[in-house]
Order: C-alpha cells, then sequence, then structure tokens
C-alpha cells in the first residue's frame, strides 16, 4: 500500500496529521457551545464516542508516522525506540490538556490513544508484512 506515495508524501501526510491532531486535544471543540457539541453523551454499544473516536483518531496516524518514519529500521531496539515515541506523544497529547481550563485530562482518553496507536502499530507492520511477501524475490537471493 506503501508504494502509492513516496516517503517524503508520507512523511507530509503525517506532519499535517500531527497538526491536526494537536489541534483537535487543545481547541475548545467539546462542549454544550462548541463546534462539535457534547460528544461526551453520545454512545455506541456503551461506549462514549469520544473514546472511540480517540482510537480511530490514533490508528491512521501510527500507520502513516510507521510507513514515513520508522519501516527500514533495521533492529528491534530501534523499533522500540520508535515505538516509543509514538506512544510517548499519544500521551502527550493528553498531558497537554490538563493547563487547559476548557478541556479535561481523561485517562480514559489516554487509554483510547494508546489503544489507536497499539492498533495502528499492528495494521502497519502487518500491511509492510505481507507487502514484502508478496514482492518478487530476485535471482541473487
Amino acid at each position: 500500500m506503501n508504494q502509492w506515495f513516496s516517503k517524503a508524501h508520507l512523511r507530509i501526510l503525517a506532519a499535517v496529521y500531527t497538526v491536526m491532531i494537536l489541534l483537535l486535544v487543545t481547541l475548545p471543540i467539546n462542549g454544550e457551545d462548541q463546534v462539535l457539541g457534547k460528544l461526551n453523551d453520545n454512545y455506541v454499544l456503551q461506549v462514549r464516542y469520544d473514546y472511540i473516536s480517540h482510537t480511530l483518531l490514533f490508528i491512521p496516524w501510527t500507520v502513516l508516522m510507521w510507513w514515513g518514519y520508522s519501516l527500514r529500521l533495521k533492529t528491534n531496539k530501534e523499533q522500540r525506540i520508535w515505538f516509543a515515541a509514538v506512544l510517548g506523544f499519544a500521551i502527550a497529547c493528553e498531558y497537554i490538556q490538563l493547563p487547559l481550563t476548557y478541556r479535561t485530562f481523561n485517562v480514559n482518553d489516554l487509554l483510547a490513544n494508546l489503544l489507536g496507536v497499539l492498533l495502528g502499530f499492528l495494521l502497519a507492520r502487518g500491511l509492510s508484512k505481507s507487502n514484502v511477501e508478496q514482492q518478487p524475490k530476485r535471482l541473487n537471493d
């Protein structure tokens, strides 16, 4: 799937998506008088919609980050460092809201962010491995 875009394009998409996430977690968009209304009062299968949206927000971001920045990481140590950095960003997105009077820190939002990162990581690695397996082997290998 990543053969459709160059690594530079994927990095640009990842940067734009990162800015979008930062705007979503810092702007006053959730509340009675805000743009999106009260997301906290909406449920899907007895799960608050905002938790689902946090998870869904971080899945494509993690895939873009994987394809744009880490697909060529050779060692497990490099992959662990990358994964820790991505998890750190997901955690920071919730902690950024602590000093904001119009936003609130929520442990469940934090867990939803981390779940999105984990699912995105598993998806990206799975797609990357299947993409490598589909590539024809060279005669010299």
